[in-house]
Order: C-alpha cells, then sequence, then structure tokens
C-alpha cells in the first residue's frame, strides 16, 4: 500500500507552561477577526503579528516566553507528522510512505532531514534557494480547557510559501492514498489543491484532507467562508477531516451541526470534525466508508484515564491533531489491507484517530523518537482495542 503526502512541515519550538493570563499573552491576543494579533487554540503569521503589536518577531517570543529557550524542538506540520506516525505504526506491514514539500537551505533543513532519516518516510523536497525552512513558535498553557491544556502558534512560512501544484511530481498521483495535510501553511499549493484533488481522482487514487487554520484568508477575508481552492475541491475528497473551529469558518457558519451539514452538502465522501476534548462529529455518504448519518464518537477514555491516574503522563497537546489524522491513515491502510475496498468501519477509523491524537499527549510536540520499531503501535494498540470495547458496549 502507497501513501503519499503534501503540504506543511515544518521545525516546531515549544514553550511549556506558559500562561494566558499573563500581561504578556493579553497585550498580543486578537481583538477582531483578522487583524493580525494572536488566537488562542490558532495560528497567526509573523509577520502579521508583528504588524499587529509594533514589535520585532524576536522581541515578541521574548516576552512571550519570558527570554528562555524552548524546552523542545521537533518536527512538526500536520502532513508530515501524520505520515511519520502512519510509517511507524505501520513498520513492517508493507506500506510505502513519502512526502513531498519544500524546505530551505538553512540549518533547520538539515534538522528536518535529521529527523526524518530515523523514520521510513521517503522524502522528496523542494529547496528554496535564500528562504528560511518553514518553522513555528509554540506556547503551551496546560491550565486551559479544564487541565488538558490548549496552544497557540506563530508561523513564519519562509520556504513554504514557494512551493506550487507543479512541484509535485507525477510519481506522487501512483499512490493508493493522497494526504493534503495543512495546506493553508503552503499557500500557492492551497490556492491549487483543487487541481491536486482532481488530477488524484482521475488517478483512482483515495483522498484524504486535513486543515488548519487559515490565517491568510481569514486576515483577507474575515467576513467570507474560508476556500478550499475553488469550490470544486469538496467533491473530490474522500475524507475530510477539520477541527471545529476549521469547520464553522470553511463552511461560513456559526453553528457546528450547521457546520457540519454544510460542508456535507458541498459534496465531501465522509467528514470527520475533531473538536478538542469534547466527542468527535461524524458523517459518512457510504462511497468509501460505511455509510452513517452525522453522529458522534467519543474521544480516549483509555488515554484520559492513565492522565488522570498519573498526571505526570501529561506533556503538552501539540500534533494531537496531526497524530489523529495518522491514526486514519493507519486504519485505511489495515482496512483496505484486509481485502475491504468499500464500507470501511468508521468505529475502527475513529478508534485509531482518537487513540493516536491522544497519545500525543504523552510526550513533547508532533513526533515520536521510537527507541525501536514497533514501539508506538505497542503503546497505542491497547487504547484502539479498548475504545472498541467501550463503544461496542455502550451502543
Amino acid at each position: 500500500m502507497r501513501i503519499a503526502g503534501t503540504g506543511c512541515c515544518l521545525i516546531d519550538s515549544i514553550y511549556m507552561n506558559c500562561s494566558y493570563d499573563s500581561e504578556q499573552f493579553a497585550s498580543l491576543w486578537s481583538k477582531k477577526r483578522g487583524d493580525g494579533g494572536m488566537i488562542e487554540g490558532g495560528l497567526v503569521l509573523s509577520e502579521d503579528v508583528e504588524r499587529f503589536s509594533g514589535k520585532s518577531f524576536n522581541e515578541i517570543i521574548s516576552a512571550l516566553s519570558g527570554g528562555r529557550s524552548p524546552d523542545t524542538v521537533n518536527l512538526g506540520g500536520p502532513a508530515i507528522i501524520a505520515l511519520v506516525h502512519a510509517a511507524q505504526v505501520l513498520a513492517g506491514q508493507g506500506a510505502e510512505v513519502s512526502f513531498y514539500g519544500a524546505l530551505g537551505a538553512d540549518d533547520l533543513a538539515s534538522e528536518v532531514r535529521r529527523k526524518l532519516s530515523s523514520t521510513s518516510v521517503s522524502p522528496h523536497f523542494y529547496v528554496a534557494q535564500g528562504l528560511p525552512t518553514q518553522t513555528t513558535e509554540v506556547f503551551d498553557d496546560p491550565s486551559q480547557r479544564n487541565g488538558k491544556g490548549e496552544r497557540s502558534f506563530i508561523t513564519n512560512v519562509g520556504a513554504a510559501g514557494e512551493f506550487r501544484y507543479k512541484d509535485i511530481p507525477d510519481e506522487f498521483y501512483e499512490s493508493d492514498i493522497i494526504l493534503l495535510g495543512g495546506t493553508a501553511l503552503v499557500p500557492n499549493l492551497h490556492t491549487d489543491i483543487h487541481r491536486v484533488l482532481s488530477r488524484a481522482k482521475a488517478a483512482g487514487c483515495i483522498t484524504v484532507v486535513g486543515t488548519v487554520y487559515d490565517f491568510i484568508n481569514e486576515k483577507a477575508h474575515p467576513d467570507r467562508k474560508w476556500p478550499l481552492g475553488d469550490d470544486s475541491s469538496y467533491q473530490f475528497i474522500d475524507l475530510l477531516v477539520t477541527d471545529q473551529e476549521e469547520a464553522l469558518r470553511l463552511s461560513g457558519k456559526n453553528d457546528i451541526m450547521e457546520a457540519a451539514e454544510t460542508l456535507i452538502s458541498f459534496g465531501v465522501g465522509a467528514l470527520i470534525i475533531t473538536r478538542g476534548a469534547l466527542d468527535i462529529l461524524v458523517w459518512s455518504g457510504g462511497t468509501l466508508i460505511e455509510k452513517q448519518e452525522l453522529t458522534s464518537f467519543p474521544v480516549s477514555a483509555y488515554i484520559d484515564d492513565l492522565l488522570e491516574k498519573d498526571p505526570s503522563l501529561r506533556k503538552d497537546t501539540t500534533g494531537c491533531g496531526d497524530n489523529f489524522m495518522g491514526g486514519l491513515l493507519v486504519s485505511l491502510v489495515k482496512q483496505l489491507d484486509s481485502g475491504r475496498k468499500q464500507n470501511l468501519e468508521l468505529l475502527d477509523l475513529c478508534a485509531w484517530g482518537a487513540s493516536s491524537g491522544g497519545f500525543t499527549c504523552m510526550y513533547h510536540g508532533g513526533m515520536f523518537d521510537e527507541h525501536r520499531e514497533g514501539e508506538k503501535a505497542s503503546r497505542i494498540i491497547p487504547a484502539v482495542e479498548e475504545y472498541k470495547i467501550r463503544s461496542e458496549n455502550s451502543s
């Protein structure tokens, strides 16, 4: 089974134990949509928060971090982390995983390559000379969301701003499954996402799209729904995965159920909306994944129980959504490898997604550094199995 992905790949610098109630954060929070201020749980571009605050990027980071170095520097990005997760969990099962994206010609690019060299992901990078590798500063406040934590992001797009549809080679479309993850942080690619999706479907690929906060379009047109390429994109998506805020913005609605119904009406094959610690909203039209009216599935109670019994296990929430997506890819591959070509089980998808996303709270950053092949899978499988048992017992 071949999985190819494109979209966001970057270096995360994570600052733990921040306080969103502090004076430093209070002065940088957005006052109205699209003004360039920071967004709790969302993402802002570095040049926009500089303009909003009247301070340089270095001054902003120094103030928010208290002048300290990041607690963790790790590989990040919705596309690459989902693919790394899939490669780690599917190791030894015949899955080929590839990523296509952009890097600068700098030390951070070397760090990205070094991190990926410890995985089986095959990287294919366009190198943008004279531009830095994309980075994100992550500020984690563990007191938010009733103690489950929240993180907010400042991103420098850098080299990713040069990556385009034309930079994706033909071999990308020779895959069984393609992932487009966080393309709003790769703006030229995002503008043409409908072209990638249309070609992928014409080639017979299963298409999975995971969204990210689209600050560029939010800033440009704060009163309009966010575009996803053009409106034809949705009909080429077999599985759309978004979080609650992104679903509201993509649909142009203020109510999450209305947002879900609107996204469904755009023509997606199936839809999953994550909502942090709240239940996951799920729908499927029955084309690839079994038919299901709009309903909810739980987050991982197994992981919640572990963290409640031993709070020292809790690290940060960075990369939870990215690994959730990786869990969905794992389930797709496992089910397709078993001989199923349609009516894929939603319970299995949600079990792998919720367990993979939940496990991310138990280490720093998006990428889990394995000490041996199969280590991550061995720690997630018990959560997957218990998720299914609990769900079946409650139905």
